[in-house]
C-alpha cells in the first residue's frame, strides 16, 4: 500500500464566492473542433446505451476518483479526462462543484461516444473536446499530446483523469509517457479500472472480464441442454468457428493483467506511485447484464454469429435469443442472486516536480 499525500480542497464551490476566478482557456485554443467531421454527425444509439450506465449502481466507482480530484484542482486548473467516453466523470463533477471553474478536456478514440458527450456538455465553457484518430499507415492510435493543440501544450494540465479504461491501453508504456508530456511538474493522474487483477481483492469479489470468461461454460451449457436455445447448437460443433469467436472476445476483453503491471509501468513512464488502493461496490446482477448486453457481439457472438465472422448479419431473432442467452448464463453464474460486490482498483500518480 503506498500512501497519498492528502492535500486539502483549493477553491471554494460556495455559490456567491465574491473572489471566484472565471475559467479562461489559453489563447487560441478552439474548445470545439467544429470542423471535425464526428462533431456534427448524429447521436447514434449505441452512444446512448452506454451513457445509461451512469444510472447503475456500480458506477459509484467514480466517487473515490471524483473525490480526490476535488481535492487537487484549483479555479483556472485545466484537467484531462482520458478515455472520457460519454462524459460521465466530468458531468458528475460539474454536477457536485457547479461553481469550480476548473476546465475539461474530454479526450476519447470513439467518435460516437465523444459525440454524445459534446450534445451534454459542449454548451458549458468549462469544456473542450479532442478526438484521438487511428493512424493506419502506423498501425497505433495518436498519442495525448499528438492530439492537443499547442496553446494547450504549452499551458499544461494540472490533473489527468482515466475511468475504466486503462485495461484497455495496448501501448500503456507510451501511451503514459504521452500523459507525462502533457502534465505540469507536480500534477497529478487519478486512474482506476475494474478489471485489474489486484491481489488485495476482497474474497468473493468479481471483476468485469472474469464475468465474460467464466459465463462462456455455462452459456454452452444452456445451448446443449435447453430446446430453447437449440437454434445455436451447430455453433458447438465448428471448432473453427468457435475459436474465431474467441479471438474476438479477446479484442473486446483484454486479458487481464495484474496490479504490478500498472505500478511497474507508471514508474517506468516517470511518475511517482503515491496512493494504491481497492473498494468494493455492490452491484447488481441486471445492471450487469444490462452494461454487457451493450457488447452481446463480443460477450456471446458465437450464439447467432455477427458479420466480423460470419460475413453475415445475425437476424433481429437471433440477436433477442442472444441477449436472452447471456441474461441466463449471467443469472446462473451468480447463483440466481440479484446482486454481486465488484472490485475497482485505484492508483494515484503523480510527475515528478523536477522532471
Amino acid at each position: 500500500m503506498f500512501l497519498l499525500e492528502r492535500r486539502a480542497p483549493r477553491g471554494s464551490t460556495h455559490e456567491g464566492d465574491r473572489n471566484r476566478t472565471t475559467m479562461k482557456w489559453p489563447k487560441a485554443f478552439v474548445r470545439i473542433p467544429a470542423d471535425d467531421p464526428w462533431a456534427t454527425c448524429p447521436v447514434e444509439e449505441l452512444a446512448r446505451k452506454y451513457d445509461a450506465v451512469e444510472n447503475h449502481g456500480w458506477y459509484r466507482n467514480l466517487e473515490p476518483t471524483l473525490d480526490e480530484l476535488r481535492s487537487v484542482v484549483t479555479d483556472g486548473d485545466i484537467v484531462i479526462d482520458y478515455s472520457a467516453g460519454t462524459g460521465i466523470l466530468v458531468e458528475q463533477f460539474l454536477k457536485r462543484n457547479p461553481s469550480q471553474q476548473v476546465g475539461f478536456v474530454l479526450v476519447d478514440a470513439s467518435p460516437k461516444f465523444l459525440r454524445l458527450a459534446l450534445d451534454k456538455l459542449g454548451a458549458d465553457e468549462r469544456t473542450a473536446f479532442r478526438w484521438i484518430q487511428y493512424l493506419k499507415e502506423e498501425k497505433r492510435l495518436q498519442m495525448l499530446d499528438e492530439v492537443l493543440p499547442a496553446p494547450l501544450l504549452k499551458e499544461g494540465a494540472a490533473a489527468l483523469c482515466s475511468t475504466n479504461a486503462i485495461h484497455l491501453y495496448y501501448d500503456l508504456l507510451d501511451t503514459l509517457r504521452a500523459w507525462g508530456r502533457v502534465l505540469k511538474p507536480g500534477a497529478t493522474a487519478l486512474i482506476q479500472s475494474g478489471n485489474i487483477n489486484n491481489p488485495n481483492a476482497a474474497e468473493g469479489t468479481w471483476i468485469i472480464d472474469e464475468t465474460v470468461d467464466q459465463l462462456q461454460p455455462l452459456a454452452i451449457d444452456l445451448v446443449r441442454n435447453n430446446d430453447k436455445y437449440e437454434s445455436f447448437r451447430a455453433s458447438l460443433d465448428d471448432a473453427k468457428r468457435m475459436t474465431a469467436y474467441d479471438k474476438l472476445r479477446a479484442k473486446y476483453f483484454l486479458p487481464v493483467r495484474p496490479l504490478s503491471y500498472y505500478v511497474d509501468t507508471f514508474r517506468e513512464a516517470g511518475f511517482d506511485v503515491v496512493n494504491v488502493y481497492e473498494h468494493s461496490i455492490g452491484a447488481l446482477v441486471a445492471d450487469w447484464t444490462d452494461f454487457l448486453s451493450a457488447y452481446h457481439e463480443g460477450v456471446l457472438g458465437w450464439a447467432g454469429g455477427c458479420q466480423r465472422i460470419d460475413k453475415t448479419e445475425p437476424s433481429d431473432e437471433a440477436v433477442t435469443l442472444r441477449q436472452e442467452l447471456l441474461r441466463d448464463s449471467l443469472a446462473a453464474l451468480f447463483n440466481h442472486q440479484p446482486d454481486f460486490l465488484a472490485n475497482w482498483t485505484y492508483i494515484t500518480c503523480r510527475k515528478p516536480l523536477d522532471s
